[in-house]
């Protein structure tokens, strides 16, 4: 997680709970999660999906699993006593083989160096007839309507700066044959799609927040990598103050959702 580009504290814990928060009607949707018995969340980040998953599936016994200790200790602060959380490496799992019923992965696989490891790993703890679900990012599917040339640069340099990192912003385009290659069986992969509508004017107006937000919070590292200028910086936010104030500017993006089951 070394070269997480979104950085650490409390800022991005705020960050992660209201993304999770936006976007759980998509994510969730019509999700197959078991009602009972124990699921994985790898990567759980400081705890946001869990709480959803929680929302969700009262009954579950919720476990995640994360390697920054500073979000394993604010998951386990923001959590409490409805999941457990352990700080490990998703590519060494302190668990034994077939000891979860359900494994997820949601906005994680993007910012490990080795996801086919990750996930070799979900299928081996998940028994014999459970399920893994992946949410993850294809990064090329972001973009607005009509195009802000100032976004555009920096979702690039974005983009650019987390994959020399070690990460992989476009990993929701071979999820399938991850997910296949480590030895579930793919039941289906559809596309999970966030759209503004001036249809929706509160629903438009939280998701360009939201966008906002997701941005500005590469900057750090983006301005450390040299990628980015604070003057950059300054007009992306000024261009998406004004496309917020503006019902003919719309932003799309959409993620890639598997489902696997497990059948050794």
């Amino acid at each position: 997680m070394s070269g997480y580009i979104h950085g650490f504290g409390a800022d991005e814990e705020q960050r992660l709970w209201d993304q999770a928060a936006v976007l759980a009607d998509a994510v969730f949707a019509d999700l197959p999660l078991p009602e009972r018995g124990r699921l994985l969340e790898l990567g759980c980040g400081v705890g946001a999906q869990l709480a959803q998953i929680h929302h969700r599936r009262p009954r579950l016994d919720l476990l995640g699993v994360e390697l920054s200790p500073s979000h394993a200790a604010a998951a386990r602060r923001r959590v409490g006593s409805t999941a457990g959380v352990l700080r490990a490496d998703a590519t060494r799992l302190p668990l034994a083989a077939d000891s979860v019923d359900a494994a997820v992965t949601i906005w994680v696989l993007e910012h490990v160096p080795d996801p086919a490891a990750v996930l070799a790993e979900a299928v081996r703890v998940v028994r014999p007839g459970g399920v893994l679900v992946c949410t993850e990012v294809d990064n090329t599917t972001f973009a607005f309507h009509p195009e802000l040339p100032s976004v555009t640069r920096w979702w690039d340099r974005f983009c650019r700066v987390q994959a020399d990192g070690g990460g992989d912003p476009y990993v929701g385009r071979r999820l399938g044959g991850l997910v296949t290659d480590a030895g579930a069986e793919l039941r289906h992969r559809h596309d999970v799609a966030v759209v503004t509508s001036a249809e929706e004017p509160h629903r438009r107006h939280v998701l360009i927040e939201y966008v906002t937000d997701l941005l500005r919070s590469g900057a750090r590292s983006m301005i450390a990598a040299g990628a980015a200028e604070q003057h950059e910086l300054d007009e992306l936010e000024s261009d998406l103050a004004r496309a917020a104030r503006d019902p003919g500017v719309e932003w799309e993006y959409h993620a890639v959702q598997v489902v696997a089951d497990v059948t050794r």
